[in-house]
C-alpha cells in the first residue's frame, strides 16, 4: 500500500526533492561541488589508465618471435615446419619468409654500396628461409621460444631475450598499478559524495522530525530525499561530461599525430559516451545510497 502511494505521489516527490535542492542553496551547492570535483577527478585518471592500459596492449601485440631456419633447408621444406609452429599452444600467427624474402630485407636496409653487394648473393642466397610469430599472451613468448627451439632445422628463435620479458612484467605490473589505484580513487571519491550527502541531510533534522510527528511515512519521508540525491549526482556530473567532452577530443586529435600506432589513443567515440555514462550512474547512485542510508538514522524501521 505504502509503495503504490509513493508511485502516485511520485511526481510531488520529485517537484519537492527540486525545491530541496533549491531551498538549501548553500549545502546544495556544496554537495553539488564535492560531486563534480570527485567524478571529474575519476574521469581524469580513469581516461588515462584506460588508454595507458589500451598501449601497454598495443605493444604486448607488437612483440614478435624471429624465427631463422637452417640455410640448407629449401622455401618447400620450410613451409613444412610451419604447421609444427601453428601447433604450439599460444601461438597466434605465423608470418612465412622466403630466402629470397629474407635478401630483400638485408638489401633494403643497407645504402647503395651494401645493396649492391648483397645483390652479388642472389643466385647463391647463403640465407636461410624464416618465420614471424605472434603470440596471444606476450607472457606466454618466453615458453614459445623454447618450443620453436627444439624443431628440426631451427636455426635460432629470438623474442629479444630478458630485455622482452622485463618489457612485458613492466607492462602487467603497469596495468595492475593502475586499475588499483582507479578503484581505490573511485572508493575515496564516491566516500566523499557519500559523506558530503550525510552532512546536507543532517542539516535538516528539525525537518525530517516535524513530517514524521504530522504522520508521514517512512517512505513519503525518505523518498524525496533520496531523489534529492540523485538529482544533486547528476547536475555534478554535467560539468565533467562537458570537460572530457571537449577535452579527449581535443587531445585525441594533438596527440594522434604525434604518436605512433601501438600508442594510439582510444577513438572518442564511443569511448566517451560510455565514460559519460558511468559519470551519470555513479553520481546519481552515490547520491542515491547516500541519501538512503543518511535518512535511516533519522526513520524507525
Amino acid at each position: 500500500m505504502e509503495l503504490i502511494s509513493c508511485i502516485k505521489n511520485f511526481p510531488r516527490h520529485c517537484k519537492t526533492a527540486i525545491q530541496n535542492i533549491w531551498r538549501n542553496g548553500v549545502m546544495s551547492v556544496s554537495s553539488i561541488f564535492a560531486v563534480l570535483i570527485t567524478l571529474l577527478l575519476i574521469a581524469v585518471i580513469g581516461i588515462v589508465a584506460i588508454n595507458i592500459q589500451d598501449m601497454t596492449y598495443g605493444i604486448e601485440e607488437s612483440l614478435s618471435i624471429y624465427v631463422k631456419l637452417d640455410q640448407d633447408v629449401s622455401d618447400e621444406e620450410a613451409l613444412e615446419i610451419q604447421p609444427e609452429i601453428e601447433a604450439i599452444d599460444g601461438v597466434k600467427t605465423v608470418e612465412f619468409s622466403s630466402k629470397d624474402d629474407e635478401l630483400n630485407k638485408l638489401i633494403e636496409a643497407q645504402d647503395e654500396d651494401g645493396a649492391e653487394l648483397f645483390e652479388m648473393y642472389r643466385d647463391d642466397n647463403p640465407l636461410g628461409a624464416a618465420f614471424n610469430v605472434e603470440v596471444e599472451d606476450a607472457t606466454l613468448i618466453d615458453e614459445v621460444v623454447e618450443q620453436i627451439e627444439v624443431i628440426e632445422h631451427v636455426n635460432q628463435a629470438t623474442a629479444g631475450g630478458e630485455s622482452t620479458s622485463s618489457l612485458v612484467t613492466t607492462l602487467e605490473t603497469i596495468r595492475n598499478g593502475g586499475a588499483v589505484f582507479v578503484l581505490a580513487l573511485t572508493v575515496l571519491a564516491l566516500f566523499m559524495i557519500a559523506n558530503t550527502t550525510k552532512m546536507t541531510i543532517a542539516a535538516r533534522e528539525t525537518e525530517i522530525s516535524i513530517m514524521r510527528m504530522v504522520g508521514a511515512s517512512n517512505w513519503y519521508i525518505r523518498l524525496p530525499y533520496m531523489l534529492e540525491g540523485i538529482f544533486i549526482g547528476i547536475i555534478g556530473s554535467i560539468i565533467p561530461i562537458i570537460a572530457i567532452y571537449f577535452g579527449y577530443q581535443y587531445i585525441y586529435e594533438s596527440a594522434n599525430t604525434l604518436l605512433p600506432n601501438m600508442l594510439a589513443l582510444r577513438e572518442p567515440f564511443p569511448f566517451i559516451w560510455q565514460c559519460s555514462g558511468i559519470l551519470v550512474a555513479l553520481g546519481s547512485g552515490v547520491g542515491l545510497v547516500g541519501s538512503f542510508v543518511s535518512i535511516r538514522r533519522f526513520l524507525k524501521f
